[in-house]
């Protein structure tokens, strides 16, 4: 009797620990599953969800904050996933928040991020729809890498081949590991610097000489400089333009009297235009070389006279006198 009795205690026992083991996985479970405590409802509708299912974790910030309550396929084309979220996080979820399925890890369990908005928008409410971002799916993810493999192969290709031709002779490697080559690019680079500093020393003369000009040194810089020069000069041009309005009108007078000489008047034009006139003095030029002969003549016959051979004479002494 006392053998049974120790042995219904045990069982007793064993049943009461597995029963509070049950209860605290159920809560457990239920605490995991937001089936206690107070909380709200928020749903978003995807094209894909990617393998989706109730009980996935939901995260806002990248702290789980709810878990997926159900996912329904409304049409072809649309899937709704209705989430519980715990109310404590309620008013830092805005209105204007989006939704992307994503996974736990590279290759973890689905779940659903919240991501806020930068933009202010009111807290959400009990039963809001959130907008849903189209997430990206493995698939997608391996076909995008499948083609960049393919793209890398080919520049893989591609370098073997400009590897290849680099290699070979009478290319660009060839010319840039020639000794002769590198001696006469150092050559090159030593003249360049040389004309470099030559040139920087003229541009220093250069701004030297310039410099002297701005201060009014030497002839330049005086002539540049001189406000008196400048106005000497100013007046030289005044009066070169005086001079060549003068020249002008000396111009104009010369062009009118030499018209009026060639048109024969005046006594200028008379003179030198008119053949008549000009007989005329011929004539009278000759007859005033008869004229001057014959009283040469009458003059020679005038000192072999004998009233006057004194008298001429006298005035030749006298002559003779003064010259000596």
């Amino acid at each position: 009797m006392a053998q049974e009795t120790s042995k219904n205690i045990r069982v007793g026992l064993f049943v009461l620990i597995g029963t509070i083991l049950l209860i605290f996985s159920f809560y457990l479970i239920g605490s995991k599953q937001n089936l206690f405590g107070s909380n709200f409802r928020l749903s978003a509708q995807f094209h894909n969800v990617n393998g989706l299912m109730p009980g996935n974790n939901v995260r806002f910030t990248g702290i789980d904050v709810g878990t997926v309550e159900s996912v329904e396929i409304i049409n072809d084309t649309t899937v709704n996933v209705v989430m519980i979220i715990e109310d404590k996080v309620q008013e830092f979820i805005k209105k204007n928040a989006t939704a992307i399925v994503g996974t736990d890890g590279l290759m973890g369990n689905k779940l659903i991020n919240i991501n806020s908005s930068k933009e202010d928008a009111p807290s959400v409410e009990d039963g809001d729809v959130l907008l849903a971002h189209k997430p990206v799916g493995t698939d997608e993810m391996m076909k995008t890498l499948n083609i960049t493999n393919e793209n890398v192969r080919e520049i893989t290709v591609e370098i073997k081949n400009i590897v290849k031709k680099l290699n070979s002779p009478n290319t660009l490697w060839s010319i840039l590991m020639d000794t002769v080559v590198a001696e006469n690019v150092k050559q090159a680079i030593v003249n360049i610097k040389v004309t470099g500093e030559r040139t920087a020393i003229i541009t220093g003369d250069l701004s030297r000489i310039v410099q002297h000009v701005k201060e009014g040194k030497g002839t330049i810089g005086a002539l540049l400089t001189d406000t008196a020069f400048s106005t000497q000069l100013h007046q030289s041009i005044v009066n070169i333009k005086l001079i060549s309005d003068s020249l002008a009108l000396v111009s104009g007078d010369l062009h009118y009297i030499t018209s009026h000489v060639k048109s024969g008047k005046g006594a200028i034009g008379t003179v030198l235009m008119d053949t008549n006139f000009v007989n005329n003095l011929n004539k009278s030029m000759i007859n005033i070389e008869s004229g001057t002969k014959n009283f040469d003549q009458d003059m020679e016959a005038l000192k072999h006279n004998i009233l006057l051979r004194n008298y001429f004479k006298k005035q030749e002494k006298k002559k003779a006198k003064e010259q000596k």
